[in-house]
């Protein structure tokens, strides 16, 4: 992931796992026994990360209207804050092939169950969830104008439109 990171996808080889790592060659093809292997490790293990974070801001949010849009703010913010890394795998996966994406379809499609659970807007839903992807996309790719200060003050305003979300769902359960 650091390969990735600093270097960008397209330098993610074997060779440079294995100068970075400094396992032998051998020690590293023994785990990843090609590239392709190399990069779904790296989706699993992306996907783990955020698993276990969203989770972790999900016990925060225990009987929380609309809890997993929250969550996902939160990850956001965690993105913000640099203290998690993600896509960054998954650029390098979709750029060698786009099939190695599948995980984080499903992934995505347990994320959408769960937001549609817990709203009867699901259209609007489905907008937030979108504008959070975007700004992480956006944030991951360095195509964002303004700074992280701009950023957090959009993240905000996406909090908002997640309690406003929140307040009509509890206003339509009366």
């Amino acid at each position: 992931m650091a390969i990735a990171h600093s270097e960008g996808a397209r330098h993610l080889t074997i060779d440079a796992v294995t100068v970075k790592s400094g396992l032998s060659k051998g020690g590293v093809l023994y785990h990843f026994p090609s590239k392709t292997a190399l990069l779904e490790g790296l989706v699993i293990h992306t996907l783990e990360a955020v698993r276990e974070q969203i989770a972790t801001h999900m016990s925060h949010l225990q009987g929380h209207p609309n809890a997993t849009l929250h969550a996902l703010s939160r990850l956001l913010g965690d993105v913000l804050d640099e203290t998690l890394t993600l896509p960054v795998a998954l650029l390098a996966a979709s750029a060698e092939n786009p099939a190695l994406l599948e995980p984080v379809r499903a992934e995505f499609r347990v994320i959408w169950n769960a937001i549609r659970s817990e709203t009867t807007d699901k259209p609007r839903a489905l907008v937030i969830w979108h504008a959070l992807e975007g700004m992480q996309f956006m944030n991951l790719m360095g195509l964002t104008p303004g700074d992280k200060t701009q950023l957090r003050q959009c993240l905000a305003e996406i909090k908002t439109m997640i309690d406003e979300l929140s307040e009509k769902e509890r206003k339509s359960d009366l």
